[in-house]
């Protein structure tokens, strides 16, 4: 509703001020005021209606140059032939007129370079104000998703501060202590350095697949230590892919829900295995017998895959079958 009031208010401001430029009898006529106030407003609302059209056809920001010349040209054309059939409609209310012949083509001509100019300033205008309005929106959209990407990182990191992990921790740590107490220093030691981690990759958007299998191992370490060889990791990365980048907390989320969905005992082996598989970054797990306690809820997936989509827009992909696959992309 505003924006029509503004159109037909704009229009007939600039239609009337047309006719103070070029009034055809020489002297003040109230419909003459009212054909060049209705013009204004017809031209103004097929302006509109262009420009969102082009703005969907030609971004302005990639191609600035050529949609300013597509919108000069073309607002020109469309505005002269509205004027061309205002200007008929008046021949035929106003037999005395003719605007297309001797003295008439002066009036013709003024109102053509008048509409010229009006298209330029209007088409300048409406790039700086386009431009910053567009500036503003991505400024505010940027805000937005780092606010969103702070969150899923928090989200991550509650997770990873699980009372659950760290009272098997503790209780694992405490039946440590009686049995081989340079194990239970090597087991607060990786217990420290994965909460280190933990705290410093909340404050980054990524980190190397290097860094993160560093902690994987860590949390690895204080897995092993309470099921011994009932579960294995196995890594089958290049350099090039250890160098390349992924959202925190990914694999160490994966593997944790590997660990928590299965049943690991001597009957029941459960084999990870992280790999590089046509750009993707692939971690794999066989499925044992499922956990009766355990119910999933897919909180960790669902924030790995919303980070991915708020960080790339790059989808990930999970396969389950035989075995439980999810296959994250490398983002550099």
């Amino acid at each position: 509703m505003g924006r029509n009031v503004f159109l037909i208010i704009f229009g007939f401001i600039v239609g009337s001020l047309f006719y103070s430029f070029h009034n055809f009898s020489g002297k003040p006529s109230f419909w003459e005021l009212v054909l060049n106030g209705m013009l204004g407003v017809a031209i103004s609302y097929v302006f509109h209606f262009c420009n969102l059209f082009l703005n969907k056809t030609i971004h302005w920001k990639q191609y600035t140059g050529l949609r300013l010349l597509l919108g000069i040209v073309i607002h020109l054309i469309l505005g002269l032939c509205i004027v061309f059939l205002g200007l008929k409609g008046y021949e035929l209310l106003y037999h005395d007129y003719s605007f297309f012949s001797g003295e008439g083509n002066k009036i013709l001509l003024k109102i053509s370079v008048l509409l010229f100019c009006a298209v330029l300033i209007y088409n300048i205008i409406y790039l700086v104000f386009y431009s910053y309005r567009q500036y503003t929106a991505g400024q505010v959209l940027e805000v937005r998703l780092k606010r969103k990407q702070t969150e899923l990182q928090l989200s991550a990191l509650k997770s990873q501060l699980s009372p659950h992990f760290l009272f098997n921790s503790l209780n694992t740590l405490s039946s440590l202590f009686q049995k081989d107490v340079r194990r239970a220093d090597i087991f607060i030691r990786s217990l420290a350095k994965s909460y280190q981690y933990t705290l410093k990759a909340y404050k980054e958007v990524l980190v190397t697949v290097e860094d993160e299998l560093e902690f994987v191992n860590s949390y690895c370490f204080l897995v092993q230590t309470r099921f011994g060889d009932y579960i294995s990791l196995d890594l089958q990365l290049t350099d090039n892919e250890l160098k390349s980048k992924i959202p925190p907390l990914t694999l160490q989320m994966l593997v944790e829900n590997a660990v928590k969905h299965n049943i690991i005992n001597n009957e029941n082996q459960l084999k990870i295995q992280i790999k590089q598989n046509k750009g993707c970054l692939e971690v794999s797990n066989n499925k044992t017998a499922k956990r009766p306690e355990t119910k999933s809820l897919k909180i960790g997936l669902k924030n790995i895959i919303s980070r991915y989509e708020l960080l790339a827009d790059k989808q990930v992909r999970i396969v389950d079958n035989e075995n439980f696959i999810v296959k994250l992309p490398l983002l550099t």
